[in-house]
């Protein structure tokens, strides 16, 4: 008996597909070619970490920008969100929006991108979905684990504990929003190592991811401009309202400081900001304005 021949969706579903090789099979029982991909239950010692993040050709990068580059940054910009929660990344799903089938094969140079990142962290992407959009779009859902009871939320921050950053801000653009590295080990040692009380990734820049933190907290907060790490012709400007820097900002007990400066492992860059204030006392920036990117204005 003859076999039908594929549609072009499954010709270029599988040419797409064949850059995220033979995925690792401990634990997953189907993935890439079902209706779902189907996992083996995690330890009951383990919560879930569930996320999912979208890129946007014209929004998140244009049509001039190497195709793998904004499939990494797909998928870099959601394990920085795991990276929050100090997580380690089980698994991945990828929806694929693509315009038409001369975009085809700019798409499967995202894919590549993003496979390398993937199995540079032993990620396996287990399946999906494809559609037709107007522009290039790519959406990563992540399945993560962290040891229960453990992960850090937005609210936990307290008056007079110490504001902290990673790295280096302000200097995003025009290349770093699609090479920077997620910081899942930092999150995940200072998870284990109990150090934050609030933690999350500054994706919309100081000035609105800060305040965030802060609402959830109900605190206010003190921000020293002279001390924001900077990224080379950076400005403090720059650090509070342009976006995609992708550094963990977190609070931290004073008792524990001493303790964290001695036993920080990384040479990631780790700087003390700033510190929480109780909310009457309101929210100081020496001069700087409270805005970053938002998708709506």
């Amino acid at each position: 008996m003859n076999q039908t021949p594929p549609t072009r969706e499954d010709f270029w579903i599988h040419r797409w597909t064949l850059a995220l090789g033979r995925q690792p099979s401990k634990g997953i029982r189907h993935s890439i070619g079902h209706d779902c991909a189907v996992l083996s239950p995690f330890s009951s010692q383990l919560d879930l970490v569930l996320k999912t993040d979208a890129v946007v050709e014209g929004v998140h990068f244009s049509p001039s920008t190497p195709a793998p580059l904004a499939g990494r940054k797909a998928l870099a910009r959601a394990l920085s969100d795991l990276a929050a929660a100090g997580a380690t990344p089980r698994a991945a799903l990828l929806t694929a929006g693509c315009p038409n089938a001369r975009s085809a094969p700019r798409l499967r140079e995202a894919y590549r991108g993003l496979a390398r990142l993937a199995k540079k962290i032993n990620l396996p992407v287990v399946g999906g979905e494809t559609v037709r959009t107007r522009q290039l779009l790519l959406s990563v859902s992540l399945l993560g684990t962290v040891p229960k009871n453990t992960s850090p939320n937005r609210s936990g921050a307290k008056p007079g504990h110490l504001l902290f950053v990673t790295g280096k801000l302000g200097g995003s653009w025009p290349r770093r929003h699609l090479t920077f590295h997620p910081r899942l080990a930092e999150g995940q040692w200072l998870v284990r190592n109990k150090f934050p009380s609030a933690m999350l990734d500054l994706s919309d820049g100081l000035g609105a991811d800060l305040p965030r933190l802060a609402r959830s907290s109900r605190i206010g907060f003190r921000i020293d401009p002279g001390q924001i790490p900077l990224s080379p012709r950076a400005t403090p400007k720059l650090a509070f309202t342009r976006g995609e820097d992708y550094e963990l900002l977190f609070s931290v007990p004073p008792p524990l400081t001493p303790a964290l400066l001695r036993r920080w492992p990384f040479s990631t860059p780790l700087t003390i900001i700033g510190s929480c204030l109780p909310i009457r006392q309101g929210c100081h920036t020496g001069g700087l304005p409270l805005r970053g990117y938002d998708h709506l204005r």
